[in-house]
């Protein structure tokens, strides 16, 4: 029952249908530029919330000491396994509080702020409006839905729910939804970009940007997640299938239907999550 893997995951949910969702609301925010800084916005509001997610999911693994246990070690004060397991998911929250691809404390909320702002000095020469700070902050207002959907990633990851097996079980399959689907739109984006702004992007590459005192590469959060690039979310999802097989290793065998369905059931949560967020993101 511990066999966690890409296929079986992916046959949960219509891939193609998902993936031509992205693909469509994609293409109609990047072409234009007020569009294109409205969905950056949003998408960086939301994509914020994971790093946070996946770092609370570790922390409410490694506190469930009596519930990961070695069945080969009788020594009760050796056998929790519940730091171990959680180490794999908290090898992601290490990447996106700081990547060490520099010397800077390169967190990836700010890479993701610096390309926003990047694209917005960029378009505001284009549309001076937007040199206005108030007009800015108009454009880049979280709307309502979005404001509730963040609050379902804080939910996904587990916060608010005990720290039992099969409410870890569900946040465990959340994160495996959010890292599987992510690494398909970063290059996504990034191909779009290329192709329908490839000055944008040149200029992105070339700039540094100032946040939190730091100066970062503006194109560098895209190119970092994008398959093209880093693949830093497919590297998320290989740690945390490492983890959720080791959560199952490390469980009553009994329990593994019971914990694989709440794990399925995380998953399908995200999507249905990611489905919205790309339903809704064009919206005014």
């Amino acid at each position: 029952m511990n066999k966690i893997n890409r296929g079986e995951l992916e046959s949960l949910v219509n891939f193609s249908a998902q993936e031509r969702l992205v693909y469509e609301a994609i293409s109609q925010a990047l072409g234009e530029p007020r569009q294109r800084l409205r969905f950056l916005g949003r998408y960086t509001s939301w994509n914020g919330l994971f790093g946070s997610g996946v770092a609370a999911l570790a922390g409410k693994i490694g506190r469930a000491r009596r519930l990961f246990l070695d069945p080969d070690e009788p020594i009760h004060a050796l056998a929790d396994r519940s730091v171990y397991v959680a180490s794999f998911f908290f090898d992601a929250a290490r990447n996106e509080f700081d990547d060490h691809d520099s010397v800077h404390r390169d967190t990836h909320r700010c890479l993701a702020q610096a390309l926003l702002k990047g694209v917005l000095l960029l378009e505001a020469a284009q549309l001076p409006a937007l040199s206005d700070p108030h007009s800015a902050n108009v454009l880049l207002a979280e709307p309502e839905w979005l404001l509730q959907l963040n609050q379902k990633v804080a939910r996904g990851y587990g916060a608010h729910s005990e720290d039992d097996l099969p409410a870890i079980f569900h946040a465990i399959g959340y994160h495996l939804g959010s890292a599987l689907l992510a690494d398909r739109e970063f290059s996504l984006i990034d191909e779009t970009l290329r192709r329908t702004a490839p000055e944008l992007v040149q200029h992105l590459l070339a700039t540094r940007i100032a946040i939190a005192g730091q100066e970062h590469v503006a194109y560098h959060w895209i190119a970092l997640h994008s398959g093209h690039g880093g693949g830093m979310e497919a590297d998320h999802f290989e740690w945390a299938t490492q983890g959720a097989r080791l959560a199952l290793r490390f469980t009553p065998e009994a329990e593994h239907p019971a914990l694989k369905r709440a794990l399925i059931d995380g998953f399908i949560s995200f999507a249905q999550d990611h489905r919205r967020f790309f339903e809704q993101v064009n919206q005014a």
